[in-house]
């Protein structure tokens, strides 16, 4: 599972919910905020700081179609009860939701015991957001399920394409079926941004672009239409270190047991960048990459990247038409998921919609304009499949 965007709050919204909090909750809003618990549960509801969270919506579900049994707001000291008059939960079969803030900002979800009349606690915390890709080409997509579902929980995602898209989920460990299919398991923290892949056999391809285990300075696409491989260029006040104008290719390459062979470049940069790009084949060929779902890599360092594919045909001196993506290397190895159609648009730059260059593609390339070293392992175009 992979991370990205850190979920935001607009100022409106926290205004709101300052007030509310202020205010307070009416009691009557709630199923019964009290203290006796004989003939039901309550719940204390907490913030990540153990605080009490307002004006918490909650709600009872019974594990049976999912359906709501109570629902009730909390009190102004976070405490909340529910009564199961009519015995649905007995056996243990009910989960409780608990909702806040603009477009469920803040969300949890868990099983209810009703045999256990302790008040329980609750700790509402910042929601996640889930992408589950299948790498199906968009040629291919007829016959995907048309939503998958996180396992005893009533949320969904519908398709876009050939990914699902779950918006707002609690944090935790889930199960993600498809009909009556499990297909993978995830786990999410608080804020999180995630995104993992699930093949769908028969359907999912994929191109490994480059892995550097061959050894060699050509892309793996290269190697069926020759170019002059993998280059190194500096702009403005910026230099590589390694390799330096004198070095050959093997000079980047580093190897270990867990990755086997990978790229590693150091730099300095002052107020330029550096950027190391490829052809895909031919100088003046291009390529069809419209079916392109994602593009993966696995880096490591301490820089920001800009990662684009650019378009064959020159607009200035070593200028092309561009879709760019911003990423961002962790210390510890890690796979960078890039999306077409979030890519950054800068008309200046040159940097335009995947859609207005996608079928023809003639270069690769990574920009840094910060930090000081940059490892990459592999790079998988995912949707394409040039066998």
């Amino acid at each position: 599972m992979k991370k990205g965007m850190e979920t935001s709050f607009c100022v409106s919204f926290c205004a709101l919910l300052c007030l509310s909090l202020f205010l307070g909750c009416s009691e009557n809003n709630t199923a019964g905020a009290t203290s006796e618990t004989t003939n039901g549960i309550a719940f204390n509801v907490v913030d990540s700081l153990n605080k009490p969270f307002a004006c918490a919506q909650m709600k009872v579900y019974s594990k049976d179609a999912f359906s709501v049994i109570d629902s009730a707001l909390s009190d102004s000291s976070g405490r909340v009860s529910f009564y199961d008059s009519l015995g649905v939960c007995a056996g243990g079969d009910c989960f409780v939701e608990a909702l806040a803030g603009e477009d469920s900002a803040f969300m949890s979800w868990s099983p209810v015991d009703f045999a256990d009349t302790s008040v329980q606690k609750i700790a509402l915390l910042p929601s996640a957001s889930l992408i589950v890709r299948t790498g199906v080409s968009t040629q291919e997509i007829e016959g995907l399920l048309e939503n998958v579902q996180l396992e005893s929980t009533p949320y969904f995602a519908n398709r876009f394409g050939s990914e699902y898209v779950f918006a707002h989920v609690p944090a935790g460990s889930f199960t993600i079926v498809a009909g009556d299919s499990t297909v993978a398991e995830v786990a999410l923290a608080p804020n999180e941004s995630a995104d993992t892949l699930v093949p769908v056999p028969g359907k999912s391809v994929e191109y490994v672009f480059e892995d550097f285990d061959d050894g060699d300075s050509l892309n793996n696409l290269a190697k069926t239409y020759p170019n002059y491989g993998w280059y190194f260029n500096a702009v403005g006040k910026a230099n590589f270190a390694i390799p330096d104008s004198a070095e050959s290719f093997s000079s980047v390459l580093k190897e270990d047991k867990d990755h086997g062979k990978y790229l590693a470049v150091k730099f300095a940069i002052d107020t330029g960048f550096v950027l190391l790009g490829t052809h895909l084949g031919l100088d003046t060929g291009f390529f069809d990459l419209s079916n392109l779902t994602a593009i993966r890599l696995t880096v490591r360092g301490d820089c920001e990247l800009n990662i684009a594919l650019e378009h064959y045909r020159e607009v200035g001196e070593n200028t092309f038409k561009k879709s760019l993506w911003k990423a961002k290397a962790a210390e510890n190895w890690n796979e960078i998921i890039l999306h077409p159609g979030r890519e950054v648009l800068e008309e200046s730059s040159y940097q335009v919609e995947w859609k207005e260059i996608s079928h023809e593609i003639g270069l690769f390339s990574i920009f840094m304009r910060s930090g000081t070293y940059l490892e990459v392992d592999k790079i998988v175009f995912e949707g394409i499949d040039f066998k």
